[in-house]
C-alpha cells in the first residue's frame, strides 16, 4: 500500500511538472514589459544572454534583469547625464555611452562613455586617447574567436559613435575595453547614430551627409580597414533625412531605417535601406506613406523576418522587407536588440516609450495576455459596444422561468451598463470602475466592489496593459502559471488555470488562432459559474459572441441572444456616472 502511494504521488508530481512546463508555439507578439513609467522615449537595451539584461535612458538610470526581463531593478542613477547606449562584454564588465551636453536639457555630465566591473552597480568614466568626444549614441560589442589554451575562446572589441547634432566621433577599443581610442569623423560624415562591425577591418556607420538637417541626406559610410578610412556606400537625395539605426541578420543582409523630418506633403513616403552583400551597396525599400511615421529602431530574427519601430506604431516584414504591416511593440521604439540563444532561438527586446518582448510561445496565463492585448491592438477590438439582448431564465430543473430584454452599452475598458426590459428603464446595472452599482425603481439599492470576470476576459483585456490584467486576474484567484491546449466546438483553445478535466477552478478559454474568448469558469458566492460565449459573428470586421450560455452548478441558468449590435464612435462619459442612470435612455 505504501508503495502504492508512492507511486501515484510520483506519478501526479510528474503529472503536475507537465501541466506547468508546457510551450505552444504561436505567431510572434510583443509582450509589453513591467517597468518604472518614462516620460519620453528611452534609448538602449542590452542581453548577454536569455535572462540577463539591461537598459538605460535619458534620466540617467540603469536597469538590470536577471530573468529575462519579467522583473527589472534600478542599479544605479546619475543625475546630469543622458545614457543613450548600452552594452556587456560579460555578466560583470559593461559600457554606458552619455549622450554630452548642449543637446538636451538638463545635461550637465561631458564624459561620453562610463564602464562598469561589477554588472553594472558603479561606473566610472572611461579614460581615453585622441581627440574629446562630446557624446555617444551607439555602441557594439564584438566577440572575435580566439584560441585560447587550445579552446575556443573570444576577445572582446568596443565600438562607439556619436552623436545626434554633431559632433561625429568614434572610440574604439581592441583590449576587452581596457583602454580607448576616439577619432573625429567629421571628415566623412555629420552625426553618428549607429555603428557595426562584420569584422576588424570592415565596418558601416550610420550617418547624416550634414549637420544643419534641413541640408541634410540620409548617409551609410563603410570602412574596410578597420576604422582609418571610410566611404561612402549610401546617400539618400532627399533633404531632412539621416540613418537612424541598423541590424545585420547575417554578414551579407542589413537593413537601415531612413528618419525624415520633412514635413512638406509631398514627403510622406518613408524608406528602409537594405543591403545584399555586407554592405557594399544599398537598395531603398518603401515602408509606409504616411507623414505621421518617423523610424527609430530596426531588429530582424532572419533574413526575412524583422521589425521596425516608429511613431505611432511600429511595422513588421516577413518577406525581406517587400511588404510591410503594422506591429505593435510601443511607440518609437528606438532600439531593437536580436539575442540568440545556444539553441539557435532568437528572441527580441525592444525599448522606446515602453519596454517589450517578442515571443513566439506561450508559455503561461501571462504570455497568453499578452498575445490577446497584441493581437487586438492598434484599436483592432472595438472600444464602444452597444446591443439589445433576449434574455430566458431557467430553474433548476430546466423549465424556463422568465423572459426579458435587455438593453446595454460598453465601453472599454470597465464599463457597462444595463438597462431591464426598456432602454428608459429605471431598474438595471452600472458596472465602473471595479464596482456594481444596482438600482430599483430609479433608485440606487446596492453598491460594492466587483470586478467583473466576464467583462476583465472578454473585453478589457484588449485595452489594460497586460500586467494590469495579469493583476486583476491574479486578484480573482486564475492561476496564470498554468496553461494548457485543447479542442472546444471544434476550434483549437487555450485554458489558462486549470488542469484537463478540471471543471470548478477558476479558467479561461481563449481561441488559440483569433485570440477571443470562448469560455468562463469562476466561483462566485460559493456557487461555480460556466460562461460559454459562442455564435462569434465578425459584424462590421469585429467579432461579436451572439450568444452566451450561463451555467451555474452545472445546470442551465441563462441564456443571452444579442441583436441591434452597434458600435458608437463616441459615447458621452456621463452616461457611466451614479447620478445619470435613473433619467438616462439608451439610443
Amino acid at each position: 500500500m505504501r508503495l502504492q502511494k508512492i507511486q501515484f504521488a510520483i506519478a501526479l508530481f510528474f503529472c503536475l511538472q507537465l501541466s506547468f512546463s508546457q510551450k505552444f508555439e504561436t505567431k510572434p507578439y510583443w509582450q509589453q514589459l513591467k517597468t518604472d513609467s518614462y516620460q519620453g522615449k528611452q534609448d538602449d537595451i542590452y542581453f548577454i544572454d536569455s535572462k540577463m539584461g539591461w537598459y538605460c535612458n535619458g534620466s540617467g538610470k540603469i536597469y538590470k534583469t536577471t530573468n529575462g526581463g519579467t522583473d527589472w531593478e534600478l542599479i544605479f542613477e546619475k543625475k546630469g547625464t543622458f545614457f543613450r547606449c548600452i552594452g556587456f562584454i560579460d555578466s560583470l564588465v559593461g559600457f554606458a555611452g552619455n549622450i554630452g551636453t548642449d543637446y538636451f536639457p538638463n545635461v550637465e555630465d561631458t564624459v561620453p562613455l562610463y564602464k562598469t566591473n561589477d554588472g553594472g552597480k558603479s561606473w566610472q568614466p572611461v579614460v581615453y586617447n585622441g581627440p574629446i568626444v562630446k557624446g555617444l549614441c551607439a555602441i557594439q560589442i564584438y566577440k572575435e574567436p580566439i584560441i585560447n589554451s587550445g579552446k575556443l575562446d573570444y576577445k572582446s572589441h568596443v565600438f562607439c559613435g556619436g552623436r545626434v547634432g554633431s559632433p561625429a566621433f568614434t572610440m574604439i577599443s581592441h583590449d576587452n575595453g581596457k583602454t580607448f581610442l576616439s577619432k573625429d569623423m567629421s571628415p566623412f560624415c555629420q552625426y553618428i547614430l549607429d555603428i557595426h562591425f562584420f569584422n576588424l577591418k570592415e565596418g558601416i556607420i550610420c550617418a547624416a551627409s550634414n549637420s544643419e538637417l534641413d541640408q541634410s541626406h540620409a548617409l551609410i559610410i563603410r570602412t574596410k580597414d578597420g576604422g582609418n578610412t571610410w566611404e561612402k556606400v549610401y546617400e539618400s537625395q532627399r533633404f531632412f533625412e539621416l540613418t537612424w539605426k541598423q541590424h545585420f541578420p547575417s554578414n551579407k543582409v542589413g537593413y537601415v531605417t531612413i528618419q525624415s523630418y520633412d514635413t512638406a506633403a509631398t514627403s510622406s513616403q518613408r524608406y528602409v535601406a537594405k543591403t545584399n552583400d555586407g554592405g557594399l551597396t544599398w537598395k531603398e525599400l518603401p515602408l509606409v506613406n504616411d507623414l505621421s511615421v518617423r523610424e527609430f529602431g530596426v531588429g530582424f530574427i532572419d533574413e526575412k523576418n524583422g521589425f521596425i519601430g516608429a511613431v505611432p506604431t511600429g511595422y513588421e516584414t516577413h518577406d525581406g522587407g517587400l511588404s510591410w504591416e503594422k506591429s505593435y511593440m510601443g511607440p518609437a521604439t528606438n532600439k531593437i536588440r536580436v539575442q540568440k540563444e545556444k539553441s539557435g532561438k532568437s528572441i527580441a527586446y525592444g525599448i522606446g516609450v515602453i519596454v517589450s518582448k517578442n515571443k513566439n510561445v506561450i508559455e503561461d496565463g501571462k504570455d497568453l495576455v499578452a498575445a490577446m492585448r497584441n493581437a487586438y491592438a492598434g484599436g483592432r477590438w472595438y472600444k464602444n459596444f452597444s446591443f439589445s439582448q433576449n434574455t430566458v431564465f431557467y430553474k433548476e430543473d430546466g423549465a424556463i422561468d422568465k423572459k426579458e430584454v435587455w438593453h446595454e452599452i460598453a465601453s472599454f475598458p470597465g464599463k457597462l451598463l444595463i438597462k431591464f426590459n426598456s432602454k428608459d428603464s429605471k431598474d438595471g446595472y452600472l458596472f465602473s470602475q471595479n464596482k456594481v452599482n444596482v438600482f430599483k425603481d430609479g433608485k440606487m439599492v446596492v453598491e460594492k466592489p466587483m470586478i467583473h470576470d466576464l467583462l476583465l476576459t472578454a473585453f478589457d483585456v484588449y485595452f489594460l496593459k497586460p500586467y494590469e490584467t495579469n493583476k486583476l486576474l491574479d486578484s480573482l484567484g486564475y492561476n496564470l502559471n498554468l496553461v494548457r491546449q485543447t479542442n472546444y466546438n471544434g476550434r483549437k483553445v487555450y485554458v489558462v488555470g486549470a488542469a484537463d478535466g478540471d471543471l470548478k477552478s477558476n479558467q479561461f478559454w481563449v481561441d488559440a488562432e483569433r485570440f477571443y474568448l470562448h469560455r468562463v469558469i469562476y466561483k462566485q458566492n460559493n456557487a461555480v459559474r460556466d460562461v460559454k460565449f459562442e455564435n462569434y459573428e465578425l459584424i462590421e470586421s469585429n467579432w461579436v459572441a451572439k450568444k452566451i450560455i450561463f451555467m451555474l452548478n452545472g445546470k442551465l441558468n441563462m441564456v443571452e441572444d444579442y441583436f441591434d449590435i452597434k458600435f458608437p464612435k463616441d459615447i458621452q462619459p456621463n452616461i457611466f456616472e451614479v447620478g445619470a442612470f435613473s433619467d438616462l435612455k439608451l439610443d
